[in-house]
């Protein structure tokens, strides 16, 4: 049953900035806000598709972010975090999604905090999902990168050139992100913070720091799991969405 679901997703094509975005979308017709899901690095929109199974009333769109699963990659080599969030915002113009809640892992969790601070109008209420807005790397997201940019001219999951932009950083000694703290501090909107109890890419020291600098967040700590919240507990984690969205609505 949950293959025979999960094949039912729809799949399109969507305008990022300047290049395609493929995405998919389950329960199409369902009424109300829509539900956006942002990827991890070495992710793609197929990593919502069992998250997605339990909540079945709501519509859902997950997009591949540039540079991987079916979206184009971007000729000039421009994965920095600001592009991804200029691709959100063309493709939420382009599929006429007036107004969502926003969900984003890892990666897409940096890129919805700043679309929830960037386009409060358009955001109702964010869940970020073992992602912070710290400016520098943590031991989790040193060991991504490590990892990733080994996999430097493997193809299948991403551009290549994503591999090579971590192995120049981290050959460089550079650790440094984009600071998202400012936004995270302006949001407006309602947000969930989901840390996996054995994470070591949000510590829980930074997490309860997110907490303390943003009065509109609340944290969930999920028990038995470290970053791979997506994968590890789905069904967890979409009952963590749907709560927190009847709490935002109230």
């Amino acid at each position: 049953m949950a293959h025979l679901q999960a094949a039912a997703a729809q799949t399109g094509r969507t305008s990022g900035n300047g290049l395609s975005l493929a995405y998919r979308e389950w329960n199409p017709d369902a009424p109300g806000e829509p539900l956006v899901l942002l990827h991890g690095i070495t992710g793609s929109s197929s990593d919502w598709a069992t998250t997605a199974l339990h909540i079945p009333d709501r519509r859902m769109i997950a997009l591949d972010a540039r540079g991987h699963g079916g979206s184009d990659w971007d000729p000039s080599e421009e994965y920095a975090g600001d592009q991804h969030f200029a691709d959100l915002a063309m493709a939420l113009e382009s599929l006429a999604i007036d107004r969502c809640m926003l969900a984003g892992f890892s990666m897409g969790g940096g890129v919805a905090m700043m679309a929830a601070a960037c386009l409060p109008d358009r955001v109702s209420s964010v869940v970020v999902i073992d992602s912070y807005p710290h400016p520098q790397m943590t031991p989790g997201s040193r060991r991504i990168a490590g990892w990733v940019s080994r996999y430097a001219e493997m193809p299948g999951w991403f551009d290549p050139a994503i591999a090579r932009s971590f192995a120049a950083q981290l050959a460089a000694g550079q650790e440094n992100r984009l600071d998202l703290w400012p936004m995270w501090e302006a949001l407006e909107c309602p947000a969930l913070v989901v840390r996996g109890a054995h994470s070591d890419v949000l510590p829980s020291p930074l997490a309860e720091e997110m907490v303390a600098r943003q009065a509109r967040a609340q944290l969930l700590t999920m028990p038995g799991v470290a970053h791979g919240i997506p994968y590890l507990r789905p069904r967890e984690l979409a009952s963590a969405i749907v709560d927190f969205a009847g709490q935002a609505r109230s």
